[in-house]
């Protein structure tokens, strides 16, 4: 089995699936505070600045890809609305990363009032705009795993059926 197999073999299992995207997630993150600080060490301090914002993100993207995943190797039909559901729900989590982040983005660049005035609503709201992001991926998650349940009581009334 050549390497390209078995990475895609890995990627199939749900657990090695979301764990990757968490630690992207993480990467991502981190590269986003890097830039707008100037260095690693200062974007990594940023990013843990965080509180149990750092941890609870990458975890509720991991396990809504880790569901995705699942879903994806159990169906073998249409699964658009759940790919859709997804990736907004990621999206959603990166998206609230870097509103949190872009108030760093003033530091470089104080002559423009918009940046001032985002960063300072980014500064005063992060949290609520993290934990509006948190919930979407809740909810994501949440619409991944009944529809796992549907599917897999679908997938079990076929087998009964054909047995």
């Amino acid at each position: 089995m050549s390497l390209k197999q078995r990475i895609k073999l890995h990627l199939r299992n749900p657990f090695v699936f979301g764990a990757g995207i968490g630690i992207l997630v993480v990467l991502f993150n981190i590269s986003i505070a890097s830039l707008a600080e100037g260095s690693f060490e200062k974007g990594y301090e940023v990013f843990l600045t965080n509180g149990i914002f750092v941890y609870l993100i990458p975890l509720a993207v991991s396990v809504q890809m880790g569901l995705f995943r699942y879903h994806r190797n159990i169906t073998t039909g249409n699964v658009a609305g759940t790919e859709k559901m997804g990736m907004a729900g990621s999206a959603t989590s990166s998206l609230t990363m870097v509103a949190c982040c872009l108030h760093h983005v003033s530091d470089l660049l104080p002559s423009i009032g918009l940046i001032l005035a985002a960063s300072s609503f980014l500064v005063r709201y992060k949290d609520t705009i993290i934990i509006i992001g948190l919930l979407a991926n809740v909810a994501g998650s949440i619409y991944i795993a009944r529809a796992i349940i549907k599917d897999r009581i679908i997938i079990a009334n076929v087998e009964k059926s054909v047995s």
